[in-house]
């Protein structure tokens, strides 16, 4: 058994093995439960979130997933990509990159930063409600000075956000989930959602940038695992997590039937990249009026308008055929790359080029 970034010892989770049958006869046992992730994998737990969504009734009973991932950033689901990130940088640092199911805004997530999915029935569901069961589960444990602001996040001294949320809400079922910065690596942070620039037109969902904190930097002693046993205490109204009610869950097939699928689902360029609301681009070519207007549908490059550019008729048709109904994806980039072109330095070619090896550097 690979080893987990929680100390499941320290606090009272034990492993269960689990087929679908007895996991829903566990929470029909119980009115409340906390399932802790064995996954670090960002792409296993959206699927096991999204799992609980379409597979679980929760009319007589909420839970709460406690998930950790490796280092990633997850945009929401009505985002642009290119315009929340920074792809050099993801691929520099070994960063994975992920769409999620639900709204909001882009967050980066380590093994240093904590996840919590709130599920319950639609009728049920209370945002703020949990927001504040968080919040008072840190200032009973450690006296810090954190409130939900009026954007739903949760803040720290009143300046510093040290969480971010969003939700999936359906006709029966709701979740609610949220980040909690506990220690983040804050340089891979800051340089993974430092965007470049590119002249991205979109009406996708814009991220608001906020100045933020790791809670450690005013408990230094504080850990993940310590938050982690505070808030599902909290959540299960009890003074010791030791109860069966807080359990350490493997997701795979096995435990979860379709699991596979909906991870599949979940790491496709067609979910990354072609959920993405239609877009344009506009890029100068050279210091003169000259530019390029390019039009993306779904991840794919439906039109190109060189009407504004000094390029000649050659080579707007040699891009045209290129370019034209293609994925902004690695398999264009290396094509690109690798093509026997030869732009002088200064020619408009060469910043069509540069445009689209950065649209296309992506991590699929």
């Amino acid at each position: 058994m690979q080893s987990l970034s929680v100390q499941t010892s320290r606090i009272g989770l034990k492993l269960v093995h689990f087929s679908r049958s007895s996991f829903h006869r566990t929470i029909r046992n119980h009115s409340r439960s906390v399932y802790f992730s064995k996954s670090n994998d960002i792409f296993t737990n959206l699927a096991l979130e999204d799992w609980f969504y379409r597979n679980t009734n929760f009319e007589k009973s909420n839970f709460l997933l406690l998930w950790i991932n490796k280092p990633c950033v997850v945009i929401g689901r009505h985002q642009n990509p290119w315009a929340e990130v920074d792809f050099r940088q993801l691929s520099h640092h070994g960063i994975q990159f992920s769409r999620r199911n639900s709204g909001g805004g882009t967050v980066y997530h380590d093994q240093g930063n904590l996840n919590c999915t709130f599920f319950s029935t639609r009728l049920g569901y209370h945002r703020k409600r949990n927001l504040e069961l968080i919040c008072k589960a840190l200032t009973e444990e450690w006296n810090l000075n954190v409130e939900v602001s009026p954007r739903e996040d949760i803040m720290l001294d009143q300046k510093y956000k040290i969480s971010g949320t969003a939700s999936k809400l359906g006709n029966k079922v709701a979740y609610h989930h949220c980040t909690l910065l506990i220690n983040v690596d804050t340089s891979k942070l800051l340089q993974a959602l430092n965007v470049t620039n590119l002249g991205v037109l979109s009406k996708a969902t814009a991220s608001v940038r906020s100045k933020t904190k790791n809670l450690s930097e005013n408990i230094p002693s504080m850990t993940v695992d310590d938050v982690s046993a505070a808030i599902g205490k909290h959540f299960l109204g009890t003074s010791s997590p030791t109860s069966d009610l807080f359990q350490l869950i493997e997701p795979n097939e096995q435990n979860f039937p379709g699991l596979g699928e909906l991870r599949d689902e979940f790491s496709s360029w067609e979910w990354i990249y072609g959920k993405t609301p239609q877009f344009s681009v506009r890029w100068p070519l050279q210091e003169s009026e000259s530019i390029l207007d390019i039009q993306v549908k779904k991840g794919v490059i439906e039109k190109l308008d060189f009407t504004e550019s000094n390029l000649g008729e050659t080579d707007v048709g040699t891009w045209s055929d290129l370019l034209l109904n293609r994925q902004l994806s690695q398999q264009l980039f290396h094509q690109i790359n690798n093509s026997q072109f030869n732009f002088p330095e200064d020619d408009g070619n060469s910043r069509v080029k540069e445009l689209l090896l950065a649209l296309c550097s992506t991590t699929l």
